[in-house]
């Protein structure tokens, strides 16, 4: 393996020197862990620094950089969380506001307030498939016409359903403004390896993570922040700026184990091995969503990830709660199961016997009237700024006991980490009716 950070890992390794640093295991015996001690070290000489600007590190992400064509592609090993932060940490100096699609995941909400900025919320519509349709360019230019003092549009694309976003129109929607367009990524690490170009950095993004974990061969916590070879990007020096944007707020300690199944994972992609697997997964995908039409399930409309497949029981008359029982009994387990779709997340890492299994729960979902759905996100009253709302004094108090109360904290069904509400959002009959379909009893509102 010649990959920068394992060559650096493999020569101390191979020193020798006794241990009188972290981690505390110094490398030896860990039970089921004793395959990867040896390379679990931490920031000493030769190992590197993952925000300092040189060594093996700095080697890899040099690799990734030139791999993606970007101005600078940085490795995180606080997943795509750390990457969300570092993205609206860049932008804070360009202003307060933000607009951002209120399907946003709840790291944003919670870096927003920390950073002191204002959301300025873009509401997806419902599309045919009961499902929310991306954020749209008119959408976004009709916002910006409104607010033009915000700091930058941030996006979710793909979301959780595989929906992508038109990314070029936003980018051009936003330019013409000379406003930076932010995109979550974190679920659409394979695009750039797929045969149509719809990753962000080759459709004009300004940043975007991706997180690598999700669905390529790393580590739970490997994500990669991107930052666009964008006229915007490097008039703001978005990418001499990154890795102090990410110190803020990543951990002094990061793993790497992390780092180093990023660094091993580079002669894959650059070889084109990745990319000839997900193509036979986006065939596999293909294949059970045929399946899954003929046997009746609502699928999702529009452009899509390829290897993503999310199922509508609702159409076949399925609750949630009797879905929920069929995967148990056909012993699958979903990356989401919402009130009315479940979405699987495919890798060339599922087994044959994975997708037989999918494919029996396809097949042997029960037939019965629709049911109807009652989803989509119900517009709160903003009462205070995130930031204040979080910080205030709070107590906890019975659903019931909250209405018309102002929400203290991000209240999210998890997973995902899409919020029902946001701190200094006001609980109404409506929520509160929501947050109870959710097994939500319980909630921190402002004293």
């Amino acid at each position: 393996m010649d990959t920068p950070l394992y060559r650096a890992i493999q020569a101390l390794m191979e020193r020798g020197f006794s241990r009188f640093h972290t981690p505390g295991h110094k490398g030896r015996d860990l039970g089921i862990f004793s395959g990867v001690t040896p390379f679990d070290f931490t920031e000493v000489r030769g190992a590197g620094s993952l925000y300092a600007p040189d060594g093996p590190i700095a080697e890899t992400e040099a690799l990734y950089t030139r791999l993606y064509a970007t101005a600078g592609t940085f490795l995180s090993a606080g997943g795509s969380t750390l990457c969300i932060q570092a993205m609206l940490r860049l932008i804070r100096p360009l202003g307060q506001k933000v607009l951002i699609g209120r399907n946003a995941h709840s790291s944003a909400i919670s870096a927003l307030a920390l950073l002191g900025m204002q959301p300025v919320w873009l509401y997806p519509e419902t599309d045919s498939d009961l499902l929310p349709q991306p954020i749209t360019p008119q959408a976004v230019e009709a916002a910006l016409r409104e607010h033009p003092d915000a700091a930058g549009v941030y996006v979710t694309s793909p979301d959780y359903f595989g929906k992508l976003s038109d990314i070029a129109g936003l980018a051009d929607a936003c330019h013409r403004q000379g406003i930076p367009l932010l995109v979550d990524n974190a679920h659409g690490a394979e695009l750039f390896f797929l045969p149509e170009r719809q990753h962000p950095m080759q459709l004009g993004a300004d940043l975007c993570c991706d997180s690598l974990h999700k669905t390529l061969p790393v580590l739970t916590g490997g994500a990669l922040l991107h930052v666009g070879d964008t006229p915007l990007a490097r008039r703001h020096a978005f990418a001499a700026q990154a890795k102090a944007a990410m110190a803020l707020f990543g951990s002094t300690s990061p793993s790497y184990l992390i780092l180093l199944s990023m660094d091993l994972l580079l002669p894959r992609l650059a070889d084109g091995s990745i990319a000839r697997e997900l193509a036979q997964t986006a065939a596999r995908a293909q294949k059970l969503t045929a399946l899954a039409a003929g046997q009746g399930f609502c699928l999702p409309k529009g452009s899509l990830l390829p290897t993503r497949l999310s199922l509508g029981f609702f159409a076949l008359g399925q609750s949630r709660a009797a879905f929920d029982a069929l995967l148990t009994r056909c012993r699958v387990e979903p990356e989401y199961l919402a009130g009315h779709y479940c979405v699987f997340l495919l890798s060339a890492q599922n087994r044959g016997s994975d997708y037989a299994r999918l494919g029996r729960l396809i097949t042997q979902t029960p037939k019965h009237p629709p049911l109807p759905v009652e989803e989509g996100f119900l517009p709160a009253r903003q009462v205070c700024p995130p930031r204040e709302a979080l910080f205030a004094p709070r107590e906890t108090l019975p659903l019931a006991q909250a209405v018309h109360r102002t929400a203290a904290e991000v209240v999210s069904r998890c997973p995902p980490g899409i919020p029902l509400l946001l701190p200094g959002e006001q609980i109404d009959e409506n929520i509160a009716a929501l947050l109870n379909k959710y097994g939500i009893f319980t909630i921190s509102v402002l004293k």
